[in-house]
């Protein structure tokens, strides 16, 4: 089967100048779940991200709603329809502390008869389809194994998985067998997400679950951006011009960044952010992120880049 991938919603990162700027450089991505959003307002500096005329990316976008409160849900979700997003995505993966304290995310996921009752409101009311982004659990691995049954007769657009709990957050292993059970217990179609972070995982993966052929990237996609490009074996160039692509990336990246951003050290903030993933694919690229942390500097820090690629560091691709 072809696979169909999906850039996974990472708050901070990849937003719509991220997309669009990647989707100027790189293939391979079909899907993008946004980051998520929790208002009910219209107003455009509350919506920035999901804002159609700021997307331009050339891939199916579907923004990711955190609410539990079904009436809010559904005045974001008919706000979105209107924008033209056929397709919204309830957050119920999201693994932070203070996300779950509150119930949301995975911190819902325990309570199977709150979700079926949110669904039942939501559903009959929404004209977009809905998916599910879940984990294995809050703190147990029991609560997503207790609710799948329950979303049987829901017309869930799909479910995408992560298989840890909340409380691991990204530490310890993703529980393939939690998975694979999982997968006994749905009748929906299922995404697979979780520390794809190579070629060679990706096909470990697709041995294992065969009949599993939508998979989401996060943290490995953002380290390597070739690495859509690598599972659909699309073509690639050698590594001098792989990494030449990867440099017009960066620059077209920070110049979009520093056309909405204000502040030298508001900029090279947001760059930070990127080279966290993107120094793990460069052999010395702890030593570079150390440099790049102590500078504020827009020069300064255009400098250290440009001596650091100067160098022609060794890169995963």
């Amino acid at each position: 089967m072809k696979p169909i991938l999906y850039m996974a919603p990472i708050m901070g990162v990849t937003g719509c100048i991220y997309r669009n700027t990647y989707s100027q450089f790189f293939n391979g991505y079909d899907i993008a779940v946004m980051p998520f959003i929790n208002n009910t307002s219209k107003k455009k500096s509350l919506l920035s991200d999901v804002l159609p005329e700021r997307n331009k990316a050339n891939f199916e976008l579907v923004p990711q709603i955190l609410h539990k409160n079904p009436k809010d849900f559904i005045i974001l979700a008919k706000n979105l329809y209107e924008m033209g997003y056929k397709t919204v995505n309830w957050n119920l993966g999201c693994p932070l502390p203070m996300i779950r304290k509150k119930k949301k995310g995975s911190g819902l996921l325990p309570y199977s008869d709150e979700i079926v009752n949110f669904l039942k409101e939501v559903i009959a009311e929404l004209p977009n389809q809905i998916s599910l982004k879940v984990r294995l659990g809050s703190e147990e691995k029991s609560d997503l194994a207790n609710l799948l049954p329950m979303l049987n007769d829901f017309p869930l657009k799909e479910i995408i998985i992560h298989p840890r709990t909340g409380k691991q957050l990204y530490t310890g292993e993703v529980d393939l067998t939690a998975f694979e059970e999982s997968l006994s217990l749905t009748n929906h179609t299922i995404v697979y997400s979780g520390d794809i972070d190579s070629l060679e995982k990706y096909k470990i993966l697709s041995a294992r679950f065969p009949i599993v052929n939508r998979w989401m990237l996060g943290r490995g996609g953002i380290t390597n951006p070739f690495l859509p490009e690598q599972i659909k074996n699309i073509e690639s160039a050698n590594k001098d011009a792989n990494l030449k692509r990867f440099i017009s990336f960066h620059q077209a990246l920070l110049y979009g960044y520093q056309k909405e951003l204000s502040g030298q050290a508001h900029l090279i903030g947001k760059m930070k952010e990127v080279w966290r993933y993107w120094v793990k694919a460069f052999e010395g690229g702890d030593r570079l992120f150390l440099d790049i942390s102590r500078t504020n500097n827009v020069k300064k820090y255009l400098d250290t880049i440009e001596q650091f690629f100067r160098e022609k560091p060794s890169a995963r691709y």
